[in-house]
């Protein structure tokens, strides 16, 4: 529920998901949370409650009765926005691949793939060429934060999923992990493993994931927001270079 620039960060992920076709919204939440969320977002919202912070995996098994007659499932993390020419792009290109399970991706430099999910690529690997790959790519399996030497590629998983209805027949058999958490990368690796076919759609240039779970991070996507807003954006870089050569 934080702002980012002039609008919540949650009101950008609705918004976002609403423009790439999403036909019903779920949201997650900690008891503490629920009543500010239904009163904010009111009752055209579905509203799960996860009681313990166990996992990603298990939060999403919470809203399985929400879910009820949905083939494939959209999932968005509340802890990430995306700077992109066209509002629910990068959502609207991995809701349209061809693959039931399809994931967003984003390329990272080797030495930070530690802090992510990492998939690997089913052969032939995608040709990198540039800084970027534009097309979506085949994926055999995902490794959760592996060492950089260890890394089955650069491409990291951004908070972007679409994932078939046995999701939530995969999580609840899915152990969990030392931490007693139970994890998504988990289900997603053993979809994979069972023949699901798989797939990853890279962001294109222009697009750009902001991590808002961290104060650095997210005070970068604040400023980012703020100084591109239609309104205020001018004044407020004006005021920034007048502040910054003090």
């Amino acid at each position: 529920m934080l702002p980012v620039g002039r609008a919540l960060a949650l009101e950008r992920i609705v918004a976002e998901l609403r423009a790439a076709g999403a036909e019903r919204i779920v949201f997650v939440v900690s008891p503490q949370k629920e009543a500010f969320l239904k009163n904010h977002f009111g009752a055209d919202f579905g509203y799960a409650v996860q009681p313990e912070m166990r996992g990603l995996g298990e939060a999403i098994l919470r809203a399985r009765g929400l879910a009820q007659g949905a083939s494939r499932l959209l999932i968005a993390l509340g802890d990430a926005v995306f700077e992109e020419p066209e509002l629910g792009g990068i959502t609207r290109r991995v809701l349209a691949a061809d693959s039931p399970l399809t994931i967003a991706v984003q390329r990272v430099p080797r030495e930070r793939l530690s802090k992510y999910g990492v998939v690997s690529p089913a052969p032939p690997a995608p040709k990198l060429g540039g800084a970027r790959v534009s097309g979506a790519f085949a994926i055999q399996d995902i490794v959760e934060k592996p060492a950089p030497e260890d890394a089955p590629s650069e491409f990291a998983v951004t908070a972007r999923y679409v994932l078939p209805d046995t999701l939530f027949e995969t999580l609840e058999k899915t152990p969990p992990a030392k931490n007693g958490e139970i994890q998504l990368t988990d289900a997603i690796k053993t979809l994979l493993q069972t023949g699901v076919p798989g797939s990853a759609v890279p962001l294109l240039p222009g697009e750009t994931r902001h991590d808002i779970g961290g104060f650095e991070t997210y005070f970068k996507a604040f400023v980012t927001f703020a100084i591109n807003d239609p309104e205020y954006g001018a004044a407020l870089r004006t005021y920034l270079k007048e502040t910054l050569q003090l």
